[in-house]
């Protein structure tokens, strides 16, 4: 339901031009409004309001959610920046390992639209596994559909993203290039989140486990991705 919202500023933002004559404060300030609505969320949803905050699943999702988001766009922005030239010419100086800091808090909004879309591709390959026989297979299919629904979304992003509107502001070197093999190395990030952020809704209230094991399950999973960046790094490298 926020999907419609935040593309919305955006698309706006893009179409004016206002983002060109920003500065830091205005950048981080539009970054933090996108972002603000999901932080909000936790605390007013009805549906949960009898329910501790740590337990709920909006906490849960929103922590896994705004890690992704902070620490990929930290450590994980450099993979695209060496491989695929990836470039940011935005008016701002507050910049963390090379990338502006309202992304990261952009990125929460993109990521909620993200993994919920994909939510849902995986709960219909969930529900075509139940008529296949064979545990292999099952799990085989669903695999398959993570790394599927990952790629997609990652190629759907880098098809946007490198736009007219954003000419001069942010580009790649070789957007061909980026659509083919760098979607295959963002839909990785993807594909390996999606299943732990499925997760987080699949258990029942009385079984949810504490927080703090979301949180390392997060940073787990996110170790995991920069170790396969570092990979297809070498292997680019070599090719």
């Amino acid at each position: 339901m926020y999907t419609p919202l935040w593309t919305a500023a955006c698309a706006l933002v893009m179409w004016s031009g206002a983002f060109k004559r920003w500065g830091d404060v205005g950048y981080l300030l539009f970054g933090i409004g996108l972002a603000l609505p999901l932080w909000l969320g936790p605390l007013l949803a009805g549906v949960e309001r009898g329910t501790p905050l740590g337990d709920r699943y909006t906490v849960r999702a929103s922590l896994f959610i705004c890690l992704f988001s902070f620490l990929q766009n930290y450590f994980g922005a450099p993979l695209f920046f060496r491989c695929f030239g990836m470039e940011y010419h935005f008016a701002v100086t507050w910049v963390g390992n090379g990338s502006p800091w309202f992304l990261s808090f952009m990125t929460v909004a993109y990521f909620s639209t993200y993994f919920a879309l994909m939510q849902l591709g995986l709960r219909q390959a969930d529900l075509w596994a139940r008529r296949v026989g064979g545990r292999r297979r099952r799990v085989a299919l669903r695999v398959g559909a993570c790394l599927l629904l990952g790629y997609s979304m990652a190629f759907a992003e880098t098809l946007t993203m490198a736009n007219e509107w954003l000419r001069g502001y942010f580009a790649y070197a070789d957007k061909t290039r980026m659509l083919v093999y760098g979607s295959l190395c963002y839909g990785t990030l993807l594909s390996i989140a999606l299943p732990l952020y499925a997760r987080l809704g699949e258990e029942p209230e009385a079984a949810r486990r504490p927080l703090s094991a979301v949180l390392w399950e997060a940073l787990g999973a996110n170790m995991l991705v920069l170790s396969c960046y570092e990979l297809f790094a070498f292997f680019i490298a070599r090719g």
